[in-house]
């Protein structure tokens, strides 16, 4: 045979070899391919030697490479072996609304593929659905009778080279979050959602989950374990283990959606609401009782019964009926919707909770109460209690300590959602597992924690959030749903962010009850006291301006012909925020801008007026931020104040003690070197007729500082001053009673230690 010859048979035996092993990559009429209704998305499902696969793309662009599917059940392992058995499309394009969130209305615009396999007499259904910014599948076994669910196939392979924002699993959500190299996930265990970056940014691809705990407590929630080449692999969460890995289900059964939301830009990622698509329309066929709103919460600042990480004694005020009834007063003034009250209540002494009602009825002001899944406690959220409580007049309650990534505890949050709902009570749960939205099959959902938040910055709870874990969480955790991060925390003295950006935090984080960290007593000295008084908790319309994972955010959010923005930063930076972004009307608005000054503990204000051709230039501080209200009628304001004040400055001064510049003091400025057996303040205050007088004390301070009183001239009197106002630039209130006589009294402060800074003294005069 010539060498010819034997050339031109080697090439036919190579296209032989070739066409086989291209007829047994993918099993002949069995690939098909879902686009979205736009085009730009496609997912293909397709078999491989009886084994299931699929890719995504978007633009053309791998998002997903080869990955597998299948899950196995007791009776039948759809891991292999399997034959194509039938495929169809359905799609619709629908609206709907929910009480609060990022914009008032969601669409719903969607193309499925039903894709059936079989295995001997056992069939498996997958139907995969695929949007403009996403997509999403779930398995679904048909039958009848029950099935244990051994294992889930699942896989996201990432294109090489893809890396992300997540953290470590952990079943209250409550992570750090970092980023982590393709390197890193090659080893690692992450929680979901995780954000990945693919194609150097090109595509932002936040893999997570929904319709997890509305579905009858038939799944856990999952974890992704990285291995070789960023191929994630999916899990139960190992809360799961408690009850056995294998899930016991009812036929016919379909698990949760996988879910991915892709978009080529991070405006499209913040604003998706695909999650919510993937779970059934509401259950509450009326939601006008479902109202989001702003809560005064006093746990944070000045509560910690039952906790023992807090030393004996370390509280300012005894958590009562009295102290709870100011602040209902204090939401009323401000304009709030709910006080929520925190784990105690049930030991007051002074009276109740429906006392408590009754009172915060009268000033159009609701109450929500603490809960706990321990239902054989005066807390537990069982449906006895629950039944007692909504009749007590209560708006909601805060079921906390869940923790339970499991199936069990799945169904135990279902259960609270369903019966709350049946008792038009509004819920939100912390310590809970990320949420999946189901806030649209039950609206009376309006948030949960699932995040690492503000309660961390206590100081005996590390790790605290840092810059760069609060400008992740609007590209991740908060995507999926409102988050209870309990923000705008000022008197801790673990501070690693600027007044701006604990500011910033109202407008950037969305959560429809927004229970803000601090005190009453820290609010009503604190300029940004006034936005907070008018920045709403849901929202018409929301913008992403401009902003990075762990780096910046910048978000607007309208409610009404109002703008709202925030802007957060790790490093400093100057932004620049065009209003043209905001299709303003025509006309002159008023710009209110609270940004960092001369340093992380100030915040200052500037009022201009602007127009849709005007550019807002805010210099942020590191770890800083700003607040704007851009409105032609809202004007931000500090609530009424009844007390007349006295300032310290003008006061009688003593010994060591001298006058300092304050920024955020009344008058800028304080009187300081009090106490340590010399220096004093003493006060010349005037009422009208003798009597027991309230007086308010406005004190700073970095640490505990205690301070005696005399009235004229009489004895001392020790005020425990046991919570610093969180350092020497941040005013706390005080309240005592005082006996006074009719005219001139005098009223002197001193201590035998070093007393705390005094900025002045406020006389409520009936």
């Amino acid at each position: 045979m010539s060498l010819k010859k034997v050339v031109s048979l080697i090439l036919a035996l190579s296209i032989m070899l070739t066409s086989v092993s291209t007829v047994s990559a993918v099993d002949a009429g069995t690939q098909y391919a879902t686009a979205s209704p736009n085009g730009s998305l496609t997912a293909t499902i397709y078999l491989e030697g009886g084994e299931l696969f699929y890719t995504v793309a978007k633009s053309g662009a791998t998002i997903v490479d080869k990955s597998r599917l299948g899950i196995k059940t007791t009776q039948t392992d759809f891991n292999s072996g399997m034959s194509f058995v039938s495929t169809g499309t359905s799609s619709w394009n629908n609206t709907y609304s929910i009480p609060g969130g990022k914009k008032s209305v969601n669409t719903d615009n969607a193309v499925q593929r039903e894709y059936v396999v079989s295995k001997g007499s056992a069939q498996l259904k997958i139907y995969i659905r695929v949007y403009n910014d996403g997509f999403a599948f779930r398995y679904y076994v048909p039958g009848l009778g029950a099935t244990r669910i051994e294992k889930e196939y699942t896989e996201y392979n990432f294109p090489n080279g893809t890396g992300g924002w997540g953290h470590a699993p952990v079943n209250t959500y409550e992570g750090t979050w970092q980023y982590y190299s393709s390197s890193a996930l090659d080893t690692s265990s992450v929680t979901m959602p995780f954000l990945a970056s693919i194609n150097s940014n090109a595509y932002w691809a936040l893999f997570t989950e929904a319709n997890v705990y509305n579905a009858n407590g038939s799944y856990c929630p999952s974890v992704l374990t990285g291995s070789t080449g960023q191929n994630m692999k999916f899990g139960c969460a190992p809360d799961q283990a408690l009850y056995g890995t294998k899930l016991e289900v009812s036929l016919p059964f379909q698990t949760p959606f996988r879910a991915v939301i892709v978009t080529d830009n991070l405006n499209d990622l913040v604003n998706s609401n695909l999650v919510q698509n993937l779970n059934p329309p509401s259950n509450i066929a009326d939601t006008s009782w479902i109202k989001p709103g702003i809560a005064a919460w006093s746990w944070w600042s000045e509560d910690y019964y039952g906790d023992p990480g807090v030393p004996e004694g370390y509280r300012e005020v005894p958590f009562t009926l009295a102290r709870q009834k100011e602040y209902v007063d204090f939401a009323a003034s401000m304009g709030w919707e709910y006080v929520t009250v925190d784990a105690g209540w049930a030991t007051w002494t002074d009276g109740t909770i429906p006392d408590l009602v009754t009172y915060a009825n009268a000033k159009n002001v609701g109450i929500f109460i603490w809960a706990s899944p321990y239902v054989h406690t005066p807390y537990g959220a069982s449906r006895m209690n629950l039944r007692k409580w909504a009749s007590w007049g209560i708006k909601g309650v805060k079921v906390d300590m869940t923790q339970n990534d499991s199936q069990v505890g799945m169904s135990f949050l279902e259960s609270v959602a369903d019966y709350c709902a049946e008792l038009h009570l509004m819920v939100y749960f912390h310590n809970v597992t990320k949420p999946g939205g189901e806030e649209r099959t039950w609206p009376n959902v309006i948030s949960s924690e699932g995040v690492l938040g503000a309660e961390r910055y206590k100081l005996y709870w590390p790790p605290a959030p840092t810059a760069v874990h609060n400008t992740t969480l609007p590209f991740t955790r908060n995507v999926l749903g409102s988050m209870d991060y309990t923000p705008v925390a000022l008197s801790n003295t673990n501070k690693n962010t600027t007044q701006g950006h604990q500011l910033a935090m109202s407008i950037v984080y969305e959560s429809k009850i927004q229970n803000y960290a601090d005190s009453i007593d820290i609010y009503g000295n604190w300029k940004g006291t006034e936005l907070l008084r008018v920045v709403p908790a849901s929202w018409d319309e929301t913008k992403l301006l401009d902003g990075f994972p762990g780096s910046h955010v910048v978000m607007a959010r309208r409610s009404g012909s109002d703008w709202y923005i925030g802007a957060m930063t790790d490093g400093a930076r100057t932004i620049t925020i065009p209003l043209t972004s905001l299709n303003l009307s025509s006309g002159n608005y008023t710009a209110y801008v609270y940004k960092d000054g001369a340093s992380s503990e100030i915040l200052t204000k500037t009022t201009s007026t602007v127009t849709s051709a005007s550019t807002l230039t805010i210099p942020l501080l590191a770890t800083g931020g700003a607040a704007v209200l851009i409105s032609k009628t809202t004007v931000p304001s500090m609530p009424a104040d009844p007390y007349t004040y006295y300032e310290a400055e003008n006061a009688t001064l003593a010994g060591g003690a001298s006058v300092a510049t304050c920024v955020n003091c009344s008058n800028g400025n304080k009187v300081g070197n009090l106490g340590n057996n010399t220096g004093t303040v003493q006060f010349n205050v005037t009422v009208p007729t003798a009597g027991t007088y309230k007086v308010k004390l406005n004190h700073l301070s970095a640490n505990e500082r205690w301070t005696n009183y005399s009235v004229n001239g009489g004895s001392n009197t020790l005020l425990k001053l046991r919570l610093e106002s969180g350092s020497w630039n941040v005013v706390r209130s005080y309240t005592t009673s005082m006996n006074l006589n009719a005219g001139s009294n005098t009223i002197k402060f001193s201590y035998t230690d070093w007393a705390p800074d005094i900025d002045n003294i406020g006389i409520l005069v009936p």
